[in-house]
């Protein structure tokens, strides 16, 4: 068989250098998809194919120093990465690659099509098959690979590679925590994140990256019934993967979407630690949002998030019990609502949506989901209303000319006055400028 791919390089070094296109690439072309990177790899020495890059003006960097791996930029969302062969020939480099059906290349200048795992055969029958034990065992990464393309690609992974990753699961604890954050994202990235975490923590892996969520296998939650925290946290996350996957708002994009469905599962990651019961037997968890807050915050410090992500999973956390507590008021008022949206801001609705999620996956309560359309109906007629308040009704030129000084009150006496507008309390300037005299400045 053979196969032309066009790689966007310098008609010169097409065809003064062997060069093979493999793994993820061979595999996207042939599952259909146009490649916007590329992975190719140069016999040795590879610092002769860096120089002929440089006289052509071309940009690199070192991706692996002692690998010798580089990454070629042609455009912001167009590169190839370039690697030295590994072992004697690209067969044997083929070989040592994690899956068979990344183990297949190309040989550019022939179109010579190069499998020797077979991994055509697997791409066509949808399998993730390991080339071998020792080849997950030099980077155990690869074991948490599998899943990836479990979730990214729907594949199924092969009886035997299962066996492997059920007892070579642990080594996972010797990689890199940015690279098992890369990969845990773009699970979460997929709508396959709940399967794919339910798989992982069948055979072990999820307990060896999240230590933590192994004492909600054993603890139980009791209001109408019984139920496994573990299970509770699992079904929570398939919930609101599927509202979130269902309708997202504009705001949950990109990182925002993954951090949701994270805090999903981790929201009650503290109820083992808050354990009481009371005289009926019942069991309560005072105190699990602030402690999983904190709890949450050592795990995304553990797994190298962003300041960001970070403060984002800690908020969402944090507050996840903030929707339920509104949606069970008989009246949800707008001044309660406004309050909640002060709090929360951006995560205002995405706390709602795992606020549901955790609801569906909970014994039912009187009145089913009612309370949360209700809050959410309210919210967006706060928001709407807000929109129409074209500008402000005082700014903080008006605040400096009542005598207050510069600083974080400002902003805070500004929204507050916003919110008042939005519920009707406040409707001029001057009854504004009154309720701040009354309130925030002292009479002398």
């Amino acid at each position: 068989m053979k196969i032309q791919i066009n790689l966007p390089l310098d008609k010169d070094i097409l065809e003064k250098f062997d060069i093979f296109v493999v793994g993820g690439t061979i595999r996207d072309i042939f599952l259909g998809d146009i490649p916007r990177d590329f992975d190719i790899v140069v016999p040795p020495p590879v610092e002769t194919f860096l120089h002929e890059l440089k006289k052509k003006n071309y940009r690199f960097f070192v991706l692996d120093e002692k690998e010798q791996e580089y990454r070629i930029i042609l455009s912001k969302e167009e590169w190839i990465d370039l690697s030295q062969i590994k072992g004697e020939t690209i067969e044997r480099d083929l070989i040592m690659r994690d899956f068979t059906i990344n183990s297949i290349g190309v040989h550019l200048k022939s179109g010579m099509l190069i499998d020797p795992t077979d991994g055509l055969k697997d791409l066509k029958g949808k399998i993730i098959r390991t080339v071998s034990g020792t080849n997950l065992i030099q980077d155990p990464l690869r074991i948490l690979r599998a899943f990836r393309f479990f979730a990214t690609l729907g594949f199924s992974i092969e009886k035997k590679t299962e066996e492997l990753i059920r007892e070579l699961h642990p080594l996972i604890n010797i990689v890199a925590m940015e690279r098992i954050k890369y990969e845990l994202f773009l699970i979460l990235k997929t709508d396959q994140a709940y399967k794919t975490f339910k798989y992982m923590e069948v055979v072990g892996l999820l307990y060896d990256i999240f230590p933590e969520l192994r004492p909600l296998r054993y603890t139980s939650q009791r209001y109408y019934n019984e139920q496994n925290l573990l299970y509770h946290s699992m079904m929570t996350m398939k919930y609101t993967e599927k509202i979130i996957e269902k309708e997202t708002h504009p705001q949950e994009a990109g990182d925002l979407k993954v951090l949701i469905k994270f805090a999903s599962l981790l929201h009650d990651i503290a109820k083992p630690e808050t354990l009481s019961y009371d005289d009926e037997g019942n069991t309560h968890f005072y105190g699990h949002d602030k402690i999983g807050a904190d709890k949450v915050e050592q795990i995304a410090l553990r797994l190298k998030f962003s300041n960001k992500e970070k403060d984002t999973l800690k908020k969402l956390v944090r507050y996840h019990m903030y929707p339920h507590l509104l949606s069970a008021e008989k009246e949800i008022t707008k001044k309660a609502a406004n309050r909640y949206l002060r709090k929360t801001d951006e995560l205002a609705f995405p706390l709602l949506k795992m606020a549901l999620g955790d609801a569906m996956a909970s014994p039912p309560r009187p009145g089913g989901v009612q309370g949360y359309e209700r809050l959410e109906k309210i919210l967006k007629e706060i928001l709407e209303e807000k929109k129409k308040q074209k500008k402000r009704i005082i700014t903080g030129h008006d605040l400096i000319s009542l005598g207050l000084e510069p600083g974080p009150l400002f902003r805070k006496i500004l929204e507050e006055i916003e919110d008042m507008r939005a519920q009707g309390e406040i409707k001029t300037k001057e009854e504004a400028l009154t309720y701040i005299k009354q309130k925030y400045i002292q009479p002398r």
